[in-house]
Formats: C-alpha cells, structure tokens, sequence
C-alpha cells in the first residue's frame, strides 16, 4: 500500500488457483482518489473507486485473509465520530468501513482512535496505534508507555460494535521507549526501539506468558546509523519471495 505523505509500502497477494497476482494499492489525499497496480501486469494504474466515505488514512496496511485494513478518519466528520478502519478486499477491489465504537472511545479518554488528542499535529498521518491479526481478528495496539504499559482492542463483532479491550505491563527490565510492529503466529509482538542502541536489539513480548525476549542484530554499520536521526524497521515471520520494484514505475501516474 502507498500512501501520500507516508513512507508506507506493502504487497498484497492474492492466492488463486492457477497464478498469485500481487497488487498495490495507492492512497492519494489530494485529490481524493485510490488507485490499483497488479505488478507486472498493468502497464498503468487502474482507479479502485473507494464508496465507503471520503477518508484520511493513519495506520500502514494490515493483510488478513485477503483483505487490506487500514485506522483513518472521516473526513466530512468532525471528532470523536469520524474513526474507522477501512476494508480493502484485494480480489473484488471493494472498500467497506468499520466505525470505531463511541464507547471505545469514551473508555480511552480520546476523541479519535489515532490519536491521542484531537488536536495532536496530524500532518504527517502519524498515529501511536498499529493494526495487528490477533487470533485472526483486528487488533489495534497502542506503543507502550514510557511506565511500560500499553493496551490493545479486538475488534469481537464489527456489525454488533462489539470490542474487548485488555491491558499489558512491560517487565521492569524492558526499560526502552518501544514502537509496535507486526505480530506474529507464535503469539508474539514485535517491539522496536524508538532511538538507536547499541547492540541493537529486536524485541518479542509473548501475549500469553507476558514475557518478554530479545534479538540481537549483528553486522549492523553502526557508525552510519548513529548519525541517522530515526530508524526504521520492518519486520515479518513469513517471506515467500523477494521482489525488487522500480520507484519510478510505480509512482508514475500518481499525483505523489
């Protein structure tokens, strides 16, 4: 998924009996419009008409059981009624909403699900939440607190607006400022440090035993990125294939 304004890139497959087609999908604010890209096959961007409601995306793309989520806000609605998470279907190329529940809301103390007051500075889309597959339904999880807390909701029953909620505590010993990134099917979140360390360490909380462990990243230029300014890391437990994509191809006939 691309994104305007983001540096967000993801690949979304479809499983097809006789070929696996990958597609990108293209988020453009201004003017409002999405697009769709099957990689090498389409000469050109296609539009994917999205319905749904004119919308700001905040959140990377979350691929589950054939379908993009994505947090963003209404944008002909003003706050606290305007969270949702968008639904990409990648084979019909079809959007739908999910509303964030008022009452999620009212017991977080906010006014959007992204962020933390509404007047917190959203020119860059930026957000504290991340959508992850928690047992095969959404979950949206907040980074841990400096106390090392931090929260997260499943979505239970979206036509019923049915959310749970539960709340994680940190090991004292986990004393860094951590990002949530992607969480894994042996029940574990991904956490990365927000600053550069060295050694330079991956970090695993485990849902059901609330433990936590480390992974130490060797062979890094560590000179090189203690002069960068932010970090950023992707991380997943499953890669079938590598593909190398030209940026330029991709972004012509994008108003990026």
């Amino acid at each position: 998924m691309i994104q305007k304004n983001m540096t967000t890139f993801s690949n979304s497959k479809i499983n097809r009996p006789v070929e696996d087609q990958y597609k990108v999908l293209a988020i453009d604010e201004s003017p409002w419009e999405h697009k769709v890209l099957v990689v090498g096959k389409d000469r050109a961007w296609r539009e994917a008409p999205c319905v749904a409601c004119p919308h700001v995306s905040h959140t990377k793309g979350l691929h589950m059981n054939g379908t993009v989520y994505y947090g963003a806000t209404k944008k002909d609605i003003n706050f606290p009624n305007n969270s949702i998470i968008v639904c990409f279907d990648v084979r019909l190329e079809t959007f739908n909403i999910i509303k964030v529940p008022s009452k999620v809301l009212t017991s977080m103390g906010y006014q959007s699900m992204w962020f933390r007051y509404p007047w917190a500075d959203t020119s860059d889309n930026g957000t504290d939440k991340t959508l992850i597959n928690y047992r095969g339904k959404i979950g949206v999880v907040e980074n841990p607190r400096l106390k090392g807390s931090f929260r997260m909701w499943v979505v239970e029953d979206a036509e019923k607006e049915e959310w749970s909620i539960s709340t994680f505590h940190l090991p004292e010993s986990a004393d860094l400022d951590f990002m949530v990134m992607d969480t894994f099917s042996s029940g574990e979140i991904c956490l990365v440090p927000r600053k550069w360390s060295y050694p330079f360490c991956l970090y695993y909380y485990n849902w059901e035993k609330k433990s936590i462990r480390s992974v130490r990243i060797e062979g890094l230029p560590v000179s090189e990125f203690r002069r960068a300014e932010t970090i950023s890391v992707t991380v997943s437990d499953h890669y079938e294939s590598l593909m190398f994509l030209k940026t330029c191809k991709l972004i012509q006939g994008l108003s990026l």
